[in-house]
């Protein structure tokens, strides 16, 4: 019995000399794919796209009017009913783009990219857009590309909000205090929470409202929810 475990050991060994580079190597393809997803979740959490994940879809759209409006467009957000398939309309450089929000938990299909075409229409825009914390099923990118429709997924919204990130980094770095302002760029979501929540608009037409009317939803937060409602609209919300 002895020898016999004397001989298993003895060939346990012969056999990891043998094959110990590709003992090494598996070794280092581990330590790679572990490297690769710490850098991956790093970069997402830098981003705020966690956060975006958390939003209800009317919230998501104000997120991407703030966002649009950091990238240098000039942001018009659409009626909350009846908007024909658009949630903002954007202006760039004369390009007039419509622009459908979906913050969803699975693949965005087809629906979208078609309501996209016929905004598109509706608006008498030259270009169409879906943005999204997710991605698209097949025929929904195969529909996008017959129709000339942008699709921006996740990695798409990821890498926008890192260069907003990036641009604060370069302005930073020529100011006379670059550590703190650096810092600064670097600490939470590059559209803050007050960007996105300063909105004098009701949340169910779309009408821009006084500062007096936005006081009383808001000081009224038990019935409205911290959401703002025109006067005709407060009607509706049960007290």
């Amino acid at each position: 019995m002895e020898d016999l475990t004397i001989n298993i050991i003895k060939a346990f060994f012969r056999g990891f000399f043998t094959f110990w580079p590709f003992f090494v190597f598996i070794l280092i393809v581990a330590l790679i794919k572990l490297l690769l997803l710490w850098n991956e979740k790093k970069r997402l959490e830098r981003s705020g796209v966690n956060d975006i994940d958390q939003m209800d879809g009317k919230t998501f759209e104000k997120y991407l009017e703030v966002l649009f409006k950091k990238l240098g467009y000039k942001v018009e957000r659409t009626r909350y009913v009846g908007d024909y398939g658009a949630d903002l309309v954007v202006r760039k450089d004369g390009i007039k783009t419509i622009i459908q929000a979906k913050r969803y938990k699975k693949n965005v299909g087809v629906k979208a990219v078609q309501e996209a075409v016929a905004a598109k229409g509706y608006y008498k825009c030259d270009e169409a857009m879906v943005v999204t914390n997710s991605f698209y099923t097949k025929q929904a990118k195969e529909l996008a590309k017959a129709n000339r429709v942008k699709l921006w997924n996740r990695n798409d919204l990821v890498s926008t909000l890192l260069s907003i990130r990036n641009q604060k980094k370069e302005v930073a770095a020529t100011t006379a205090d670059p550590d703190v302002e650096i810092s600064a760029a670097y600490e939470g979501d590059p559209i803050n929470e007050n960007e996105i929540n300063n909105d004098n608009t009701c949340i169910v037409c779309g009408e821009v409202v006084s500062e007096k009317v936005r006081k009383y939803c808001l000081d009224n937060a038990e019935r409205f929810g911290g959401k703002i409602y025109c006067f005709q609209h407060q009607k509706g919300v049960k007290r």
